[in-house]
């Protein structure tokens, strides 16, 4: 459960600042108190969508993915002592929590913690956040953004005095930040092999016949980075997204993305042939690229309807007259077989009376 929230966490991080063209930079942690078969404390480095490092409590190291102590001109010292105070931080809000809620405090309970910051592509910082979840329950979050901060307590009902946000807005202007978006351009230089990459999306209409219509997908897969405009127009305007489903951005399992959007059409709208266009818009490409495809209501459209069944009177077909075939052969082997047998009976027969 734990996992699930935090990739909801990241994937909602991601929708919010995917507009803006920048780079972020994201620690996840999960606190577990209570007994189970996973670590007490477990806490991720993410550039990005791509994890490049994580933090090792038993040995108090923050490690690289594939690789030795995370070394950015000196920083890994620095990122340890914030992991080495996030987990009492993490302890405290679960316990407050409890508290709260007045749990008890056996069983197993599960704090989490999203923090992080984006820059944009020039390097400008954005903003820097937290958020904060006690067994799946959104707690409390803050933004600060350069201008502003925002705080909304969640679940909990924390007062928020104008005293206690000076301090909060020194913290995370003069401190979290300046760490955080130094971190985060000193990662982007060491992997920008990975996440400067531009993968060309390949796209393609799929159609498939159901009762009363045809579905109509349009798709595009294998791409990076993961913000893409996927457009379906019909005879060049849009198509509603009322009249859509799917649109969410999912990863292909290779470390690429796929989405797709699919239009339900009836017969009715197959009978007028409009003409469905696919546009994807991508930053590995320099124009649009597009796809056609036009509704047919026609023989074939008709054939395509029956085509399964047809197929299965004809593999029917094709399995009967194997097995007459199978069956005539063998008859005709146990004939051969019982003239062969009467044939030596009877040379047998004559050489005993010859005899």
């Amino acid at each position: 459960m734990f996992v699930v929230r935090l990739m909801f966490f990241l994937l909602l991080f991601q929708l919010t600042s995917s507009g803006s063209g920048g780079h972020s930079l994201l620690l996840l942690s999960s606190y577990i108190s209570g007994k189970t078969q996973f670590p007490e404390f477990t806490a991720v480095i993410m550039l990005d969508d791509i994890q490049v490092a994580y933090y090792d409590c038993e040995i108090d190291r923050v490690m690289r993915v594939g690789g030795d102590g995370l070394k950015v001109e000196n920083q890994d010292q620095e990122l340890a002592f914030v992991m080495r105070n996030l987990l009492p931080s993490m302890r405290k809000r679960l316990a407050m929590f409890q508290h709260y809620f007045n749990l008890t405090s056996g069983g197993v309970h599960v704090q989490q913690r999203l923090a992080g910051c984006e820059v944009l592509e020039n390097g400008e910082p954005v903003h820097i956040l937290f958020r904060d979840s006690s067994n799946g329950v959104d707690t409390n979050s803050l933004m600060y953004n350069m201008t502003h901060y925002t705080y909304a307590s969640g679940s909990l009902e924390v007062a928020w005095e104008i005293m206690k946000q000076l301090p909060y807005q020194m913290m995370y202007s003069e401190i979290y930040l300046p760490f955080c978006v130094k971190m985060l351009k000193n990662l982007l230089d060491s992997e920008k092999r990975l996440v400067m990459r531009r993968v060309r999306p390949r796209v393609r209409f799929l159609t498939k016949q159901v009762l009363g219509g045809a579905q109509v997908t349009c798709m595009a897969t294998d791409f990076y980075p993961r913000h893409i405009n996927l457009t379906l127009l019909r005879d060049g305007r849009p198509v509603d997204q009322e009249e859509l489903t799917g649109g969410s951005v999912l990863p292909n399992g290779n470390g690429l993305y796929q989405v797709r959007k699919t239009l339900t059409v009836g017969d009715e709208e197959l009978k007028n042939k409009h003409n469905y266009t696919c546009t994807a818009s991508h930053l590995s490409l320099d124009n649009r690229l597009e796809v056609s495809w036009t509704a047919q209501f026609s023989r074939s459209h008709r054939i395509s309807i029956i085509s399964a069944p047809l197929g299965l009177v004809v593999a029917s077909f094709l399995l009967m007259l194997l097995l007459w075939y199978r069956k005539r052969h063998r008859e005709r082997s146990e004939g051969v077989s019982m003239e062969t047998t009467e044939s030596s009976q009877e040379r047998l027969t004559t050489n005993e009376e010859t005899d």
